[in-house]
């Protein structure tokens, strides 16, 4: 019944659908440009209109394998097709693409979080998360530390090894070489970095538009402190497109504000289902991709 009531809204603010939904599609054109720009910074040309298919085509399987990045692998597919000579670092523009994202999201997430933390420790159903995000901050400077300091293969001797063995070796040594160069030139990150801030807002800006439209009284900075939160742990691959990772979320995140489960669960699952109907178009895409002759 609680369900039922929270979607009455929806028939009187049409508007506020439409407007989530081109924001949305305006936040996901910032992730074309943010991973054409990337190749491009590792001298891997590709046309826009291509990159662009090959993001929504990856968008498309986001919303149906585990996590929000399990499309992820099918960009990966994708890359390393248009790229045959080089695929180890085709491959390596997605993941890096993501994890771009997420660290972006994840520090500008904690930089909220730190001013109301008291507030959100006060209550018992935000602390779980808060303990997620805080060993995810831990673990990404580490990371962080490693990867713009000396040579990594020096710091993980490991890594030495595993380069010598087999045909994975190479490739992995391929992958790396493609990183360092960002790390000699970390001004190749400024503006993927500034593009996956434009994504999170616009995303939080297209779930701020769906909370109008269900009459929620959240304050557009009440959202923006958990959104990049909920973002960061639904990324966890656990179930598909996080069915039920991102309600819990939104239901236990929101409750601090005052936010009753039925609407913060149907803001979760409408934010879910316009993010999904651009895959819908992503999945038209794929469609009409061109399969490749046999034996290639």
């Amino acid at each position: 019944e609680s369900i039922r009531s929270a979607l009455t809204p929806i028939r009187e603010h049409p508007a506020w659908i439409g407007a989530a939904l081109a924001l949305t599609f305006a936040a996901l054109f910032a992730g074309v440009v943010r991973w054409h720009v990337l190749l491009r910074a590792m001298d891997l040309p590709t046309p826009f209109a291509r990159t662009f298919r090959g993001f929504f085509i990856g968008q498309f399987f986001n919303a149906f394998l585990f996590g929000a990045c399990g499309g992820d692998l099918a960009r990966a597919v994708f890359a390393a097709h248009d790229h045959s000579e080089k695929r180890a670092e085709a491959v390596t523009s997605v993941f890096l693409d993501r994890a771009i994202g997420l660290v972006v999201t994840l520090l500008f997430g904690c930089a909220l979080i730190r001013s109301r933390l008291r507030f959100f420790a006060s209550h018992a159903e935000a602390r779980p998360a808060l303990v997620l995000m805080g060993i995810f901050l831990l673990a990404t400077m580490a990371f962080l530390v490693l990867f713009f300091g000396r040579h990594l293969v020096d710091r993980l001797p490991w890594l030495e090894r595993l380069q010598s063995r087999g045909r994975s070796g190479p490739l992995l040594r391929r992958a790396y070489d493609a990183l360092f160069l960002f790390r000699q030139n970390a001004r190749h990150l400024l503006g993927p970095a500034l593009l996956s801030l434009a994504n999170l807002l616009l995303l939080a800006a297209a779930t701020a538009a769906l909370a109008r439209a269900l009459d929620i009284p959240l304050a557009f900075a009440d959202l923006l402190a958990v959104f990049p939160v909920i973002t960061v742990l639904a990324a966890i691959p656990l179930t598909p497109g996080s069915l039920g990772v991102r309600e819990t979320l939104y239901v236990q995140l929101l409750h601090p504000f005052g936010v009753l489960p039925g609407p913060a669960l149907m803001l979760s699952l409408l934010g879910f289902l316009a993010a999904t109907i651009w895959s819908l178009f992503g999945g038209l895409l794929f469609l009409r991709t061109p399969r490749p002759p046999p034996g290639k």
